[in-house]
């Protein structure tokens, strides 16, 4: 049996996010504290699955689960876009540089996943968006504007562990590149700014000012690579759940 610490967001209603940050990317949302935590073990049987289909090298099946509640940061999480997220105890531990490799592996993943739901869609699925009373509608969004919303949202990560004059280039001007350019640039070039942190910036806790409303909120290294993973590998699902309603009108879980 494998034991998992599992670190909870909460908001103000009662709607959760459950982390396994021993799993980069491995969380699970729920109308409640007890939801999230239900729904949080099956995330992660569904997380060794994912490495398994990629054949990681790391993936060795996972026996039985069980999970134990470490940390609980009421008031803040990532529930709505430019929410506040939480920094876990956890995440204020230096990322070495073995680590930093691993969550790029991992980011592969999920960008393949991405691109094999997406990549041959033609312009009027790209482009469909579902009626605002449908219960599937996240804000409304087609997938073409979710997947501008993955890239931006890459770029911002990323933006919390250096300094904008250390921002590439590239992102002054990415805003009218085609949608798959565009996701190839936002990986190639934040990928290569992740590799040259130094030691100190994958150390450091940080309280980036800028293109943020949440000046005080506190970032890593740990936690941008995490947020990173998490937010692709949703909205991944989230595509996946908008494909099925365009094209039978179900749900997907």
């Amino acid at each position: 049996m494998t034991r998992y610490d599992v670190y909870l967001e909460v908001a103000e209603g009662g709607v959760s996010m459950a982390h396994v940050l021993q799993l980069p990317g491995c969380a699970a949302g729920g109308e409640s504290l007890d939801d999230a935590l239900a729904n949080v073990v099956t995330a992660i049987a569904d997380y060794y699955d994912w490495l398994g289909r990629h054949a990681d090298p790391s993936h060795d099946g996972t026996s039985a689960i069980t999970i134990e509640l470490a940390e609980i940061t009421r008031g803040v999480g990532p529930f709505e876009r430019g929410d506040k997220a939480a920094l876990f105890g956890p995440d204020r531990e230096p990322l070495r540089r073995d680590e930093l490799e691993t969550c790029l592996r991992y980011a592969g993943y999920s960008r393949a996943d991405l691109l094999a739901q997406t990549r041959h869609l033609p312009d009027d699925t790209l482009d469909w968006r579902p009626g605002p009373d449908d219960p599937h509608a996240h804000d409304a969004m087609t997938v073409r504007e979710i997947l501008r919303h993955v890239g931006n949202a890459e770029e911002w990560f990323v933006s919390r562990l250096v300094s904008p004059e250390r921002l590439p280039v590239e992102w002054q001007d990415d805003a009218d590149l085609p949608i798959f350019d565009f996701l190839e640039l936002e990986r190639r070039t934040a990928t290569k700014l992740l590799r040259e942190l130094n030691d100190d910036e994958r150390e450091a806790v940080s309280y980036p000012t800028w293109f943020t409303d949440h000046p005080d909120e506190p970032w890593t290294a740990r936690k941008a690579l995490r947020r990173l993973l998490e937010h692709e590998r949703e909205h991944t699902r989230h595509i996946r759940e908008l494909l099925a309603v365009r094209n039978h009108g179900i749900q997907v879980t």
